[in-house]
């Protein structure tokens, strides 16, 4: 199967695109994950920092604006009053009673606000570089100015049904911020490795499904080569016996007509197989040969005086056209490069119409020699153009049957071309004609 560079590249694909959507699947599924888990973690912080905040209500409120009893809940909750009404801060204190049984050892703070949000008490963990001046809003986060995170709940504190002061409780949230940073390294780390694991896993179960095709694909090569080598003997000896008939034929102006018919029949037959043969080996990278200095401008001359005849009968004007004087030389199998050139001057007279031209170019670049054949024919259309490389696809059927072409020309020249790493390509207009270039490697 790696040998086939069709079902190579169509396994790739698979692979490749199995990793893509498994990828995005995995990606989306850790975003939610991550998504959920923090929610989780912060909804815990909030339902404990709320736990808090109304033990701590429920305390305060009664005795708010009392002085006797704020004294007796300062001392109970080793809270330091600020009379003055200025901002006050303890160095080191702790929270006792509610706090310590609830949620130790987290780090909390507590403050007491009068009406105008003002400092009243405070207590709790100690926050001398921390502001004390924040909007009253229910929720809120607060960052110190050594980068700390706070989570902090305000409760109104009432008095004769009116809003008399606040109290604000606030915890650390430095534990849930290092729980999502790992939460966020596991994540990043494990889906590259992930991916790595899914990519190979896609590469087998690719190379699994297209198993029966390819094991398909090679019965249907070993059957048109087996079909196409029986073929030959047959044919071999038919066209042999066609030509003792012709030339013992007792009355030739009676029968020549018909064995004519019948050779020519069996020659395009021979060619045929002989076009099934050469993809065969083609599929199987058995396209090898003798690989020498070849000199194209020998070659052009050589077709375009060999397929003079077919230009005549058909009346087009054949000719060539060289760029420049010296001869220009590649690395290559003679035989199969006169294969491609004579496939697509012979397409081009084919598909040409009485009175046209087909000419034959040929120029270089820096690094390639380039052949083009022109014709002033029927042309092609743009989607056509995608499938004339496919093998048997044609397409004017009629004209095919008629000028005897197979669909297998331009799949065996595609197929050369490659084999010596150049590449060919069409540029065609319908009822103006047709330019296939062909690029080669010059030689060093």
């Amino acid at each position: 199967m790696e040998r086939n560079p069709i079902f190579h590249q169509t396994r790739l694909r698979l692979a490749a695109w199995y990793t893509l959507v498994m990828g995005g699947i995995l990606g989306l599924s850790s975003l939610g994950v991550y998504s959920v888990v923090a929610h989780a973690y912060r909804e815990t912080i909030d339902q404990g920092l709320q736990s808090v905040a109304n033990a701590l209500h429920k305390s305060i409120e009664p005795a708010w604006q009392q002085p006797g009893q704020l004294q007796r809940l300062a001392k109970e909750f080793s809270l330091e009053l600020c009379v003055a009404q200025t901002n006050c801060l303890p160095k080191t204190t702790s929270i006792k009673k509610s706090i310590t049984e609830t949620a130790n050892p987290v780090n909390y703070y507590i403050r007491l606000l009068d009406r105008s949000g003002k400092i009243f008490a405070s207590g709790g963990m100690e926050i001398d570089n921390f502001s004390i001046t924040s909007a009253l809003e229910h929720w809120q986060i607060l960052t110190d100015s050594s980068g700390t995170r706070y989570r902090e709940i305000t409760l109104p504190l009432y008095t004769q049904n009116q809003i008399s002061g606040y109290l604000q409780v606030a915890r650390s949230i430095t534990d849930l911020d290092q729980h999502l940073v790992y939460l966020r390294l596991a994540l990043v780390l494990g889906l590259p490795i992930s991916m790595i694991f899914v990519g190979l896993s896609s590469w087998w179960l690719a190379g699994r499904a297209i198993q029966p095709v390819y094991l398909s694909y090679q019965q249907m090569q070993q059957f048109t080569a087996d079909a196409a080598h029986e073929f030959r003997t047959p044919l071999a000896a038919m066209y042999s016996t066609i030509e003792a008939a012709i030339k013992l034929q007792q009355e030739p102006k009676a029968n020549s007509g018909i064995l004519d018919v019948l050779k020519r029949q069996n020659r395009r037959l021979s060619q045929l197989v002989g076009d099934l043969l050469l993809l065969t080996r083609i599929d199987q990278k058995e396209l090898t040969g003798e690989y020498q200095p070849c000199c194209l401008n020998d070659l052009i001359s050589d077709l375009t005086e060999e397929l003079a005849f077919l230009a005549v009968e058909t009346k087009v004007n054949l000719s060539k056209q060289v760029q420049f004087s010296e001869n220009l030389y590649i690395v290559g199998n003679e035989e199969q490069l006169y294969r491609l050139i004579s496939n697509l001057i012979a397409n081009a007279i084919q598909a040409t119409s009485s009175g046209g031209k087909v000419t034959v170019f040929l120029g270089k670049s820096e690094l390639y020699a380039m052949i083009k054949v022109e014709d002033t024919g029927i042309g092609i259309a743009p989607e056509h153009q995608l499938r004339i490389f496919d093998r048997f696809y044609r397409v004017d059927r009629a004209r095919s049957r008629t000028s005897g072409g197979s669909g297998l020309g331009l799949v065996i020249a595609q197929a050369i071309v490659q084999a010596h790493k150049g590449n060919i390509h069409v540029q065609s207009q319908p009822g103006q004609g047709s330019t296939f270039t062909v690029r080669l490697p010059l030689s060093p």
